[in-house]
Protein backbone atom coordinates (compact mmCIF):
# COMPACT_ATOMS: atom_id res chain seq x y z
CA UNK A 1 0.00 0.00 0.00
CA UNK A 2 3.01 2.74 0.82
CA UNK A 3 4.72 1.69 -2.55
CA UNK A 4 0.90 2.60 -4.71
CA UNK A 5 1.07 5.97 -2.72
CA UNK A 6 4.55 6.60 -2.88
CA UNK A 7 4.10 5.98 -7.12
CA UNK A 8 1.26 8.05 -7.32
CA UNK A 9 2.69 10.72 -5.77
CA UNK A 10 5.96 10.31 -7.68
CA UNK A 11 3.52 10.35 -11.19
CA UNK A 12 1.92 13.56 -9.48
CA UNK A 13 4.79 15.06 -9.39
CA UNK A 14 6.08 14.34 -13.20
CA UNK A 15 2.47 15.82 -14.14
CA UNK A 16 3.30 18.92 -12.84
CA UNK A 17 6.52 19.40 -13.76
CA UNK A 18 6.44 18.37 -17.62
CA UNK A 19 3.67 21.23 -17.61
CA UNK A 20 5.93 24.05 -16.19
CA UNK A 21 8.40 22.65 -18.73
CA UNK A 22 5.98 22.71 -21.52
CA UNK A 23 4.83 25.70 -20.68
CA UNK A 24 8.62 27.94 -20.56
CA UNK A 25 8.95 26.44 -23.66
CA UNK A 26 6.18 27.73 -25.30
CA UNK A 27 6.87 31.19 -24.04
CA UNK A 28 10.81 31.23 -25.51
CA UNK A 29 11.41 31.40 -29.37
CA UNK A 30 11.89 27.94 -31.11
CA UNK A 31 15.56 28.42 -31.27
CA UNK A 32 18.12 31.71 -31.49
CA UNK A 33 18.03 31.45 -35.21
CA UNK A 34 14.22 31.90 -34.96
CA UNK A 35 14.79 34.97 -32.46
CA UNK A 36 17.22 37.13 -34.75
CA UNK A 37 14.73 36.29 -38.18
CA UNK A 38 12.07 37.64 -36.07
CA UNK A 39 14.16 40.29 -34.92
CA UNK A 40 14.67 41.10 -38.73
CA UNK A 41 11.82 40.67 -39.89
CA UNK A 42 10.55 43.77 -37.72
CA UNK A 43 13.40 45.79 -38.60
CA UNK A 44 12.34 45.38 -42.41
CA UNK A 45 9.15 46.03 -41.81
CA UNK A 46 9.67 49.17 -40.20
CA UNK A 47 12.06 49.99 -42.65
CA UNK A 48 9.41 49.42 -45.55
CA UNK A 49 6.88 51.43 -43.62
CA UNK A 50 9.21 54.07 -43.36
CA UNK A 51 9.89 54.20 -47.19
CA UNK A 52 6.33 54.51 -47.64
CA UNK A 53 5.20 57.50 -45.57
CA UNK A 54 8.40 59.39 -47.19
CA UNK A 55 6.66 58.37 -50.65
CA UNK A 56 3.01 59.79 -49.34
CA UNK A 57 4.66 62.47 -48.03
CA UNK A 58 6.37 63.82 -51.27
CA UNK A 59 3.48 63.79 -53.03
CA UNK A 60 1.46 67.15 -54.12
CA UNK A 61 -1.15 68.55 -51.94
CA UNK A 62 -4.55 67.07 -52.42
CA UNK A 63 -5.96 70.17 -54.20
CA UNK A 64 -3.10 69.92 -56.86
CA UNK A 65 -4.25 66.12 -57.85
CA UNK A 66 -7.22 68.01 -59.30
CA UNK A 67 -5.09 69.54 -61.90
CA UNK A 68 -4.62 67.93 -64.92
CA UNK A 69 -1.84 66.51 -67.24
CA UNK A 70 -1.50 68.20 -70.55
CA UNK A 71 1.62 66.89 -71.88
CA UNK A 72 2.15 63.54 -72.04
CA UNK A 73 4.29 60.60 -73.53
CA UNK A 74 2.82 57.96 -76.23
CA UNK A 75 2.78 54.78 -75.33
CA UNK A 76 5.45 52.10 -76.17
CA UNK A 77 2.87 49.44 -78.16
CA UNK A 78 1.56 52.84 -80.22
CA UNK A 79 4.87 54.71 -80.92
CA UNK A 80 6.60 52.14 -82.53
CA UNK A 81 5.45 51.62 -85.66
CA UNK A 82 5.70 55.11 -86.75
CA UNK A 83 8.01 56.54 -84.02
CA UNK A 84 9.47 59.18 -86.22
CA UNK A 85 5.76 61.08 -86.75
CA UNK A 86 5.97 61.93 -82.85
CA UNK A 87 9.85 63.04 -82.50
CA UNK A 88 11.29 65.88 -83.49
CA UNK A 89 13.09 66.24 -86.46
CA UNK A 90 14.95 69.78 -85.45
CA UNK A 91 14.30 71.24 -82.37
CA UNK A 92 13.72 70.27 -79.08
CA UNK A 93 10.64 71.95 -76.56
CA UNK A 94 10.29 70.94 -73.08
CA UNK A 95 12.39 68.44 -71.11
CA UNK A 96 11.32 65.07 -73.26
CA UNK A 97 13.92 65.62 -75.19
CA UNK A 98 16.07 67.85 -73.77
CA UNK A 99 20.03 67.41 -73.87
CA UNK A 100 19.25 64.73 -77.08
CA UNK A 101 22.52 64.85 -78.93
CA UNK A 102 20.35 64.89 -82.15
CA UNK A 103 19.03 68.87 -81.52
CA UNK A 104 22.52 70.41 -80.69
CA UNK A 105 22.81 72.46 -83.59
CA UNK A 106 19.62 74.10 -82.49
CA UNK A 107 20.75 74.96 -79.16
CA UNK A 108 23.14 77.41 -80.39
CA UNK A 109 20.04 79.18 -82.15
CA UNK A 110 18.49 79.23 -79.00
CA UNK A 111 21.08 81.36 -77.31
CA UNK A 112 21.09 83.65 -79.77
CA UNK A 113 17.60 84.18 -79.69
CA UNK A 114 17.21 84.46 -76.21
CA UNK A 115 20.03 87.42 -76.91
CA UNK A 116 17.35 89.21 -79.66
CA UNK A 117 14.88 88.31 -77.24
CA UNK A 118 16.62 90.57 -75.03
CA UNK A 119 17.88 93.08 -76.62
CA UNK A 120 14.13 94.29 -77.73
CA UNK A 121 14.40 95.70 -74.38
CA UNK A 122 17.05 96.51 -72.01
CA UNK A 123 14.76 96.65 -69.16
CA UNK A 124 13.34 93.20 -69.72
CA UNK A 125 16.65 91.66 -68.08
CA UNK A 126 17.65 88.40 -67.35
CA UNK A 127 17.27 88.42 -63.98
CA UNK A 128 13.64 89.54 -64.10
CA UNK A 129 13.00 86.69 -66.62
CA UNK A 130 14.57 83.67 -64.18
CA UNK A 131 12.45 85.69 -61.08
CA UNK A 132 8.79 85.40 -62.80
CA UNK A 133 9.85 81.94 -64.32
CA UNK A 134 10.47 80.37 -60.96
CA UNK A 135 7.70 81.24 -59.35
CA UNK A 136 5.66 78.97 -62.33
CA UNK A 137 8.33 75.97 -61.50
CA UNK A 138 6.10 73.60 -59.24
CA UNK A 139 2.91 74.46 -61.89
CA UNK A 140 4.97 73.76 -64.84
CA UNK A 141 6.24 70.35 -63.89
CA UNK A 142 3.09 69.48 -62.69
CA UNK A 143 1.84 69.67 -66.27
CA UNK A 144 3.56 67.21 -67.50
CA UNK A 145 2.41 63.76 -67.31
CA UNK A 146 5.67 61.92 -66.52
CA UNK A 147 8.07 63.38 -63.67
CA UNK A 148 10.55 65.77 -64.84
CA UNK A 149 13.74 65.12 -62.75
CA UNK A 150 15.37 68.13 -64.16
CA UNK A 151 17.15 70.24 -61.52
CA UNK A 152 15.20 73.55 -60.47
CA UNK A 153 17.78 75.80 -62.59
CA UNK A 154 18.45 73.26 -65.17
CA UNK A 155 14.23 72.90 -65.68
CA UNK A 156 14.25 77.34 -65.58
CA UNK A 157 16.97 77.32 -68.08
CA UNK A 158 15.15 75.08 -70.64
CA UNK A 159 11.92 76.76 -69.91
CA UNK A 160 13.61 80.38 -70.65
CA UNK A 161 15.69 79.27 -73.79
CA UNK A 162 12.11 77.16 -75.80
CA UNK A 163 9.90 79.96 -74.47
CA UNK A 164 12.02 83.03 -75.94
CA UNK A 165 13.02 80.65 -78.54
CA UNK A 166 9.52 80.36 -80.13
CA UNK A 167 8.99 83.98 -79.75
CA UNK A 168 11.47 85.60 -81.08
CA UNK A 169 11.18 82.98 -84.02
CA UNK A 170 7.48 84.02 -84.24
CA UNK A 171 8.15 87.75 -84.15
CA UNK A 172 11.25 87.27 -86.67
CA UNK A 173 8.42 85.33 -88.98
CA UNK A 174 5.44 87.66 -88.81
CA UNK A 175 7.68 90.76 -89.31
CA UNK A 176 9.62 89.13 -92.07
CA UNK A 177 13.04 89.61 -90.83
CA UNK A 178 15.04 88.32 -94.00
CA UNK A 179 18.23 87.80 -92.89
CA UNK A 180 18.36 85.02 -90.80
CA UNK A 181 20.07 81.56 -90.54
CA UNK A 182 17.07 80.09 -90.10
CA UNK A 183 15.22 81.99 -92.66
CA UNK A 184 17.82 81.39 -95.05
CA UNK A 185 16.92 77.63 -95.28
CA UNK A 186 13.55 77.24 -97.47
CA UNK A 187 13.09 73.18 -95.88
CA UNK A 188 13.54 74.84 -91.97
CA UNK A 189 10.29 76.39 -91.49
CA UNK A 190 7.59 73.46 -92.27
CA UNK A 191 9.91 71.19 -90.28
CA UNK A 192 9.88 73.54 -87.22
CA UNK A 193 6.72 73.77 -87.91
CA UNK A 194 5.80 70.21 -87.51
CA UNK A 195 7.92 69.46 -84.42
CA UNK A 196 6.05 72.63 -82.74
CA UNK A 197 2.57 70.55 -83.47
CA UNK A 198 4.51 67.21 -81.41
CA UNK A 199 2.55 66.05 -78.76
CA UNK A 200 5.53 65.07 -76.82
CA UNK A 201 7.30 68.61 -77.83
CA UNK A 202 5.42 71.06 -75.97
CA UNK A 203 5.95 73.58 -73.11
CA UNK A 204 2.81 75.14 -71.06
CA UNK A 205 1.63 78.16 -72.85
CA UNK A 206 1.31 80.36 -70.15
CA UNK A 207 5.07 79.78 -70.09
CA UNK A 208 5.14 81.30 -73.69
CA UNK A 209 2.62 84.01 -72.62
CA UNK A 210 4.61 85.03 -69.46
CA UNK A 211 7.73 85.52 -71.54
CA UNK A 212 6.08 87.48 -73.87
CA UNK A 213 4.09 89.63 -71.76
CA UNK A 214 7.71 90.60 -70.36
CA UNK A 215 8.45 92.33 -73.85
CA UNK A 216 7.34 96.05 -74.15
CA UNK A 217 8.01 96.34 -77.82
CA UNK A 218 9.86 98.23 -79.67
CA UNK A 219 9.96 96.35 -82.96
CA UNK A 220 8.19 98.83 -86.01
CA UNK A 221 7.11 95.93 -87.86
CA UNK A 222 5.03 94.44 -85.11
CA UNK A 223 3.92 98.45 -83.60
CA UNK A 224 3.87 100.50 -86.72
CA UNK A 225 1.76 103.00 -84.90
CA UNK A 226 4.58 103.87 -82.80
CA UNK A 227 7.75 105.71 -84.09
CA UNK A 228 10.94 104.02 -84.89
CA UNK A 229 12.83 105.34 -81.85
CA UNK A 230 10.45 105.43 -79.41
CA UNK A 231 9.43 102.50 -76.62
CA UNK A 232 6.04 101.50 -76.39
CA UNK A 233 5.03 101.58 -72.57
CA UNK A 234 2.10 99.20 -72.51
CA UNK A 235 2.45 95.42 -70.90
CA UNK A 236 -0.04 94.08 -74.09
CA UNK A 237 1.35 93.93 -77.14
CA UNK A 238 -0.42 95.02 -80.42
CA UNK A 239 0.02 91.86 -82.24
CA UNK A 240 -1.07 89.15 -80.01
CA UNK A 241 1.25 86.10 -79.63
CA UNK A 242 -2.08 83.98 -80.65
CA UNK A 243 -2.60 85.83 -83.54
CA UNK A 244 1.24 84.66 -84.86
CA UNK A 245 0.59 81.63 -83.84
CA UNK A 246 -2.31 80.76 -85.71
CA UNK A 247 -1.20 82.73 -88.93
CA UNK A 248 2.44 80.52 -88.86
CA UNK A 249 0.13 77.54 -88.16
CA UNK A 250 -2.09 77.91 -90.74
CA UNK A 251 0.77 78.49 -93.35
CA UNK A 252 0.47 82.18 -93.59
CA UNK A 253 -3.29 82.50 -93.98
CA UNK A 254 -5.70 84.80 -91.91
CA UNK A 255 -7.36 82.88 -89.40
CA UNK A 256 -10.22 84.36 -86.98
CA UNK A 257 -10.84 82.21 -83.54
CA UNK A 258 -12.53 84.45 -81.68
CA UNK A 259 -14.00 81.51 -79.40
CA UNK A 260 -10.33 80.66 -78.72
CA UNK A 261 -9.74 83.73 -76.80
CA UNK A 262 -11.97 81.98 -74.00
CA UNK A 263 -10.44 79.33 -73.66
CA UNK A 264 -7.35 78.68 -71.42
CA UNK A 265 -4.97 77.22 -73.80
CA UNK A 266 -2.66 74.58 -72.47
CA UNK A 267 0.13 74.72 -75.54
CA UNK A 268 0.95 74.77 -79.28
CA UNK A 269 -0.81 71.85 -80.14
CA UNK A 270 -3.77 72.44 -78.08
CA UNK A 271 -4.55 75.80 -79.62
CA UNK A 272 -3.97 73.68 -83.44
CA UNK A 273 -6.97 71.68 -82.12
CA UNK A 274 -8.89 74.43 -81.52
CA UNK A 275 -9.01 75.94 -84.73
CA UNK A 276 -10.90 72.46 -85.79
CA UNK A 277 -12.74 71.73 -83.09
CA UNK A 278 -14.75 75.12 -82.35
CA UNK A 279 -15.25 76.14 -86.01
CA UNK A 280 -16.46 72.74 -87.08
CA UNK A 281 -20.48 73.60 -87.35
CA UNK A 282 -22.73 70.56 -88.17
CA UNK A 283 -26.10 71.42 -90.08
CA UNK A 284 -28.41 68.93 -88.85
CA UNK A 285 -31.43 70.62 -90.85
CA UNK A 286 -32.21 69.13 -94.20
CA UNK A 287 -32.01 72.09 -96.60
CA UNK A 288 -34.33 70.61 -99.95
CA UNK A 289 -34.13 72.90 -102.61
CA UNK A 290 -35.72 71.74 -106.24
CA UNK A 291 -34.76 73.91 -109.18
CA UNK A 292 -37.45 74.21 -111.99
CA UNK A 293 -34.47 72.59 -114.94
CA UNK A 294 -33.91 69.41 -112.60
CA UNK A 295 -37.88 68.75 -113.46
CA UNK A 296 -37.51 69.09 -116.88
CA UNK A 297 -34.94 66.73 -117.05
CA UNK A 298 -36.63 63.55 -118.20
CA UNK A 299 -33.77 61.28 -116.63
CA UNK A 300 -34.10 63.28 -113.44
CA UNK A 301 -38.11 62.89 -113.43
CA UNK A 302 -37.64 59.18 -113.93
CA UNK A 303 -35.45 58.81 -110.70
CA UNK A 304 -37.63 61.10 -109.03
CA UNK A 305 -40.60 58.80 -109.01
CA UNK A 306 -38.51 55.73 -108.47
CA UNK A 307 -37.28 57.09 -105.48
CA UNK A 308 -40.56 58.26 -104.28
CA UNK A 309 -42.42 54.39 -105.04
CA UNK A 310 -39.28 53.40 -103.13
CA UNK A 311 -39.93 55.40 -99.95
CA UNK A 312 -43.69 53.98 -100.58
CA UNK A 313 -42.88 50.55 -100.15
CA UNK A 314 -39.30 50.72 -98.37
CA UNK A 315 -39.53 48.45 -95.00
CA UNK A 316 -36.28 49.58 -92.87
CA UNK A 317 -34.05 46.07 -92.02
CA UNK A 318 -33.95 45.57 -88.69
CA UNK A 319 -30.54 46.60 -86.90
CA UNK A 320 -28.55 43.72 -85.91
CA UNK A 321 -26.59 45.08 -83.26
CA UNK A 322 -30.12 45.13 -81.51
CA UNK A 323 -30.36 49.55 -81.90
CA UNK A 324 -26.91 50.07 -80.78
CA UNK A 325 -25.12 52.56 -82.88
CA UNK A 326 -23.24 51.32 -85.36
CA UNK A 327 -19.10 51.12 -85.28
CA UNK A 328 -17.97 51.70 -88.80
CA UNK A 329 -19.07 51.91 -92.21
CA UNK A 330 -18.57 49.82 -95.52
CA UNK A 331 -15.88 50.88 -97.41
CA UNK A 332 -16.18 53.74 -100.35
CA UNK A 333 -16.06 51.26 -102.80
CA UNK A 334 -19.10 49.35 -101.24
CA UNK A 335 -21.26 52.35 -100.68
CA UNK A 336 -20.89 53.92 -104.20
CA UNK A 337 -22.34 49.93 -105.49
CA UNK A 338 -25.11 51.23 -103.30
CA UNK A 339 -25.84 54.30 -105.01
CA UNK A 340 -24.25 57.18 -102.29
CA UNK A 341 -22.48 59.80 -104.33
CA UNK A 342 -19.21 61.17 -103.30
CA UNK A 343 -18.51 64.61 -103.69
CA UNK A 344 -16.03 66.81 -102.34
CA UNK A 345 -16.81 69.71 -100.09
CA UNK A 346 -15.43 73.35 -100.06
CA UNK A 347 -14.63 73.89 -96.80
CA UNK A 348 -11.09 74.61 -94.84
CA UNK A 349 -11.69 72.75 -92.20
CA UNK A 350 -11.50 69.10 -92.79
CA UNK A 351 -14.42 67.78 -90.34
CA UNK A 352 -17.20 69.28 -92.01
CA UNK A 353 -18.41 65.87 -93.12
CA UNK A 354 -22.03 66.19 -94.74
CA UNK A 355 -24.33 63.19 -95.71
CA UNK A 356 -27.81 63.87 -97.18
CA UNK A 357 -30.13 62.16 -99.49
CA UNK A 358 -27.52 60.09 -100.81
CA UNK A 359 -24.84 62.39 -100.82
CA UNK A 360 -21.61 62.38 -98.75
CA UNK A 361 -19.53 65.62 -98.94
CA UNK A 362 -16.14 64.70 -97.58
CA UNK A 363 -13.98 68.42 -97.47
CA UNK A 364 -10.49 67.75 -99.68
CA UNK A 365 -7.54 66.82 -97.72
CA UNK A 366 -3.93 66.10 -99.03
CA UNK A 367 -1.80 63.03 -96.85
CA UNK A 368 1.76 63.98 -97.04
CA UNK A 369 4.50 63.02 -94.08
CA UNK A 370 3.25 66.46 -92.00
CA UNK A 371 -0.09 66.09 -92.57
CA UNK A 372 0.51 62.59 -91.17
CA UNK A 373 1.86 63.70 -88.42
CA UNK A 374 -0.24 66.59 -87.12
CA UNK A 375 -3.72 64.47 -87.19
CA UNK A 376 -1.78 61.59 -85.33
CA UNK A 377 -0.49 63.91 -82.89
CA UNK A 378 -4.19 65.56 -82.76
CA UNK A 379 -5.84 62.18 -82.49
CA UNK A 380 -3.09 61.16 -79.94
CA UNK A 381 -3.64 64.27 -77.71
CA UNK A 382 -7.16 63.58 -77.70
CA UNK A 383 -6.33 60.01 -76.46
CA UNK A 384 -4.94 61.76 -73.27
CA UNK A 385 -7.37 63.84 -72.57
CA UNK A 386 -10.91 63.10 -73.12
CA UNK A 387 -12.38 66.05 -71.91
CA UNK A 388 -11.06 67.37 -75.16
CA UNK A 389 -14.15 65.42 -76.93
CA UNK A 390 -12.91 62.89 -79.59
CA UNK A 391 -13.86 65.03 -82.54
CA UNK A 392 -10.47 64.36 -84.61
CA UNK A 393 -10.66 60.56 -83.60
CA UNK A 394 -14.04 60.63 -84.85
CA UNK A 395 -12.59 61.83 -88.28
CA UNK A 396 -9.83 59.19 -88.36
CA UNK A 397 -11.89 56.03 -87.72
CA UNK A 398 -14.40 57.24 -90.60
CA UNK A 399 -11.65 58.11 -92.75
CA UNK A 400 -10.17 54.70 -91.52
CA UNK A 401 -13.58 52.79 -92.48
CA UNK A 402 -13.83 54.52 -96.12
CA UNK A 403 -9.93 53.27 -97.35
CA UNK A 404 -10.08 49.78 -97.00
CA UNK A 405 -7.84 48.60 -100.09
CA UNK A 406 -6.34 50.66 -102.74
CA UNK A 407 -9.37 50.72 -104.98
CA UNK A 408 -11.42 52.93 -102.50
CA UNK A 409 -8.40 55.42 -102.30
CA UNK A 410 -8.00 55.29 -105.94
CA UNK A 411 -12.31 56.47 -106.03
CA UNK A 412 -11.45 58.92 -103.75
CA UNK A 413 -8.70 60.34 -106.04
CA UNK A 414 -10.83 60.40 -108.43
CA UNK A 415 -13.59 62.58 -106.74
CA UNK A 416 -11.16 65.06 -105.76
CA UNK A 417 -11.88 64.14 -102.32
CA UNK A 418 -8.01 63.00 -101.05
CA UNK A 419 -4.59 63.39 -103.11
CA UNK A 420 -2.23 60.87 -101.42
CA UNK A 421 1.31 62.35 -101.52
CA UNK A 422 2.82 59.12 -100.26
CA UNK A 423 4.82 56.34 -101.42
CA UNK A 424 2.03 53.95 -102.65
CA UNK A 425 -1.87 53.71 -102.07
CA UNK A 426 -1.20 50.43 -99.61
CA UNK A 427 0.84 53.07 -97.41
CA UNK A 428 -2.25 55.35 -96.93
CA UNK A 429 -4.54 52.19 -96.50
CA UNK A 430 -2.01 51.25 -94.05
CA UNK A 431 -2.05 54.69 -91.91
CA UNK A 432 -5.66 54.80 -91.72
CA UNK A 433 -6.23 51.21 -90.62
CA UNK A 434 -3.53 51.34 -87.69
CA UNK A 435 -4.65 54.82 -86.73
CA UNK A 436 -8.06 53.65 -86.20
CA UNK A 437 -7.28 50.16 -84.38
CA UNK A 438 -5.43 51.88 -81.44
CA UNK A 439 -7.71 54.33 -81.03
CA UNK A 440 -10.45 54.62 -78.57
CA UNK A 441 -13.89 55.98 -79.25
CA UNK A 442 -17.17 56.10 -77.76
CA UNK A 443 -19.15 54.97 -80.46
CA UNK A 444 -22.49 56.19 -78.72
CA UNK A 445 -21.40 59.36 -78.32
CA UNK A 446 -19.30 61.18 -80.94
CA UNK A 447 -19.71 63.70 -83.48
CA UNK A 448 -20.19 61.44 -86.74
CA UNK A 449 -22.43 59.53 -84.66
CA UNK A 450 -25.69 60.34 -86.93
CA UNK A 451 -23.68 60.23 -90.10
CA UNK A 452 -22.78 56.23 -89.53
CA UNK A 453 -26.28 55.70 -88.83
CA UNK A 454 -27.71 57.06 -91.84
CA UNK A 455 -24.77 55.92 -94.14
CA UNK A 456 -25.62 52.80 -92.90
CA UNK A 457 -29.54 52.87 -92.98
CA UNK A 458 -28.84 54.09 -96.95
CA UNK A 459 -26.71 51.11 -97.37
CA UNK A 460 -28.67 48.50 -95.87
CA UNK A 461 -31.80 49.62 -98.39
CA UNK A 462 -32.29 46.83 -101.37
CA UNK A 463 -34.09 49.36 -102.80
CA UNK A 464 -30.88 51.75 -103.04
CA UNK A 465 -28.75 48.71 -104.16
CA UNK A 466 -31.33 48.05 -107.20
CA UNK A 467 -31.96 51.68 -107.69
CA UNK A 468 -27.89 52.04 -108.30
CA UNK A 469 -27.66 48.66 -110.08
CA UNK A 470 -30.66 50.65 -112.81
CA UNK A 471 -28.52 53.51 -113.05
CA UNK A 472 -25.20 51.86 -113.67
CA UNK A 473 -26.48 49.20 -116.17
CA UNK A 474 -28.84 51.27 -117.93
CA UNK A 475 -28.14 54.91 -117.49
CA UNK A 476 -24.31 54.97 -118.09
CA UNK A 477 -24.05 55.28 -121.88
CA UNK A 478 -26.19 57.95 -124.07
CA UNK A 479 -27.73 54.85 -126.23
CA UNK A 480 -28.55 52.84 -123.03
CA UNK A 481 -30.48 56.52 -121.53
CA UNK A 482 -32.10 57.01 -124.88
CA UNK A 483 -33.14 52.77 -125.08
CA UNK A 484 -34.85 53.28 -121.88
CA UNK A 485 -36.54 56.60 -122.19
CA UNK A 486 -37.77 55.41 -125.39
CA UNK A 487 -38.88 52.37 -123.54
CA UNK A 488 -40.19 54.33 -120.51
CA UNK A 489 -42.28 56.59 -123.15
CA UNK A 490 -43.70 54.06 -124.97
CA UNK A 491 -44.77 51.68 -121.69
CA UNK A 492 -46.84 55.02 -120.95
CA UNK A 493 -48.46 55.11 -124.42
CA UNK A 494 -49.46 51.92 -123.85
CA UNK A 495 -51.05 52.43 -120.48
CA UNK A 496 -52.46 55.45 -121.82
CA UNK A 497 -54.35 53.39 -125.15
CA UNK A 498 -55.19 50.84 -122.90
CA UNK A 499 -56.82 52.66 -120.33
CA UNK A 500 -58.29 55.17 -123.64
CA UNK A 501 -59.97 51.34 -124.81
CA UNK A 502 -61.22 50.42 -121.52
CA UNK A 503 -62.95 53.60 -121.03
CA UNK A 504 -64.17 53.36 -124.70
CA UNK A 505 -65.80 50.44 -124.08
CA UNK A 506 -67.56 51.00 -120.89
CA UNK A 507 -68.67 54.12 -122.60
CA UNK A 508 -69.89 52.46 -125.89
CA UNK A 509 -72.03 49.79 -123.74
Amino acid sequence: MDTADESSVYININDRLAHEIHQNLKELPANAKDAEESTVCININDRLAHEIHQNLQELHAKETEAEEFTIFRVPDHIRQKNKQLYEPRMVSIGPYYHGNVAFQAMEKHKWRYLRDYLSRNTRNNIEHCITELRGLDPRARRCYFEEVKLQSDEFLKMMLLDGCFIIEFLMKWYSGVPDDAIFNVGWVLPIIRNDLLLLENQIPFFVIQKLFNLLIFSDPALNPAEDNNSVVSSQVPKVPLVKMLLKYLSEGKEVGRPVIILIEIKHILHLYHLCYVPSRTVNKLSTKSFRIKEWLNPIKLIFVVLTFLGKLTLRRKPNPANGRVPRTIPSASQLQEAGIIFKSRKSENILDVKFQNGTLEIPFVSIEDTRRSRLLNLVSFEQCNTKLGMDLTSYACFMGALFKTTRDVTLLQEKGIVDNLLATNEELVSFFNWLTECSYLDYEEHYLKDLFIDVNRYYNSDWHKWRATLKRDYFTHPWSVISVTAAFVLLAFALLQTLYSILSYYRTN
